[in-house]
């Protein structure tokens, strides 16, 4: 620590007095020898402090960025001046960073924020500038937001906001994609915060969104959100499952555990009586003790009748890594299972002649994304790209209406991305 002796300054004027300032001085400070250094003339860029925050939103599971086009990048940065950063801004006089952070992420993002929680602060260029940057870290979710977000227009702003997983944010970081020091700051913040404590996943309530095959939109790709047990009238559904066909425990948190619960036989206080999926699984398998990736073997729905559920398709969609080592799933094979999950459905309908009433509707879970380890973003846009092409090489399917199961509102966001980019199904 310096003390008043170790700095003189012998004259400060200012040279320039716009909307940024610019100072002039001439100081004098004591080396590391001892001696005093000569005089020097240094100029000295006055913009005041700035407030910045990383935002995640909690119920989607993502980040909240801002996109912007900034002058002096232009000529430097790869992406033609537009930078991908957190939400910053001035803190006007008066204002403390705290108020100054609430505040602009409002106007920038459209959250509003409570109890934000210090990172650090830091000088944005020591060597030329005053500037202190006191940057943020906030949770919010989707009841948090307030407005549109965007920017004050009437300041000239034009921000876009950019969501993406913290996946996705710590891959940009991996391979030196990231512009902003104070976005790369918060990143690494985030990669040990979530390390020591993940977030947790909100519950959406049971619902139903319905998106109709353009351009009759007699074909239906919807999205089924919450509890899997909470949903009805669905003849079939599908259960992913490892190689070794293996159900989960009942005590499971899985789509197994709850399949294999939900369809077993229970007395009064919901012990089990009868394991009826997992016994007629095995019954299924016979003498087998392994099957391929993507193999899809058929068994009864149990006590699940009662929701309206005729039949479970159990699909081979995750692999054993080894012994005591779980198992994991590959992103290029889940749009594979999926295929051959509908298109097991569809040639057994055309098998049942004898039958009047045809399986019409089919619920597929998020596969791969739990033990198997995939992103839901990988998997929903594999899910959907199934679906695409089923529908399009059987327009006269009974199989008419596939719906995708979403426990989390990170998973419902994911699947109606997917949904957009395929431009072929509309709202119904």
């Amino acid at each position: 620590m310096s003390s008043p002796a170790d700095v003189v300054i012998r004259e400060k004027r200012r040279v320039f007095d716009g909307f940024f300032k610019l100072d002039e001085v001439t100081v004098s400070h004591r080396q590391f020898d001892g001696a005093m250094s000569p005089d020097k003339k240094l100029l000295i860029f006055e913009r005041g402090d700035a407030v910045a925050a990383l935002i995640f939103n909690r119920d989607t599971g993502q980040v909240v960025l801002v996109e912007q086009f900034k002058v002096p990048t232009l000529e430097k940065s790869n992406t033609g001046g537009f930078i991908t950063e957190v939400m910053a801004g001035m803190i006007r006089a008066g204002e403390s960073p705290q108020e100054a952070v609430v505040r602009e992420t409002l106007e920038e993002t459209g959250y509003r924020i409570r109890d934000p929680e210090l990172i650090a602060t830091f000088f944005s260029s020591p060597g030329g500038s005053s500037e202190r940057i006191f940057l943020y870290y906030a949770v919010v979710t989707e009841a948090d937001k307030a407005g549109p977000g965007g920017g004050k227009r009437s300041e000239g702003e034009d921000i876009r906001l950019v969501t993406m997983t913290p996946d996705a944010l710590f891959e940009r970081l991996r391979s030196a994609a990231l512009d902003d020091p104070k976005l790369i700051i918060a990143a690494y913040h985030l990669k040990d915060r979530l390390k020591i404590n993940p977030p947790a996943r909100t519950v959406l309530s049971a619902g139903s969104i319905s998106y109709g095959m353009l351009p009759e939109k007699r074909l239906v790709l919807g999205i089924k959100t919450g509890d899997i047990l909470k949903v009805r009238g669905v003849d079939i559904w599908v259960n992913s499952e490892n190689t070794d066909m293996m159900m989960d425990r009942v005590i499971g948190r899985t789509i197994s555990a709850n399949i294999r619960y939900g369809g077993a036989e229970k007395d009064e206080q919901g012990n089990l009586l009868e394991d009826t999926i997992a016994d007629a699984l095995r019954n299924a398998l016979g003498r087998r003790r392994y099957v391929r990736i993507g193999t899809v073997i058929e068994t009864t729905a149990g006590a699940l009748g009662e929701f309206g559920v005729r039949r479970i398709l159990h699909v081979a969609s995750v692999d054993g890594v080894g012994p005591g080592k779980g198992v994991r799933a590959d992103p290029e094979t889940i749009g594979k299972c999926a295929a051959n999950v509908l298109e097991y459905a569809h040639t057994r309908n055309g098998r049942r002649r004898l039958i009047n009433r045809r399986d019409q509707t089919i619920l597929i879970p998020m596969t791969g994304t739990g033990e198997g380890g995939l992103a839901v973003e990988q998997v929903a846009y594999k899910l959907v790209e199934a679906a695409a092409d089923f529908f399009d090489a059987h327009p006269d399917t009974a199989l008419g209406e596939i719906y995708l199961l979403t426990y989390s509102a990170r998973d419902k966001a994911a699947c109606e991305e997917a949904i957009a980019r395929t431009q072929k199904f509309s709202l119904l």
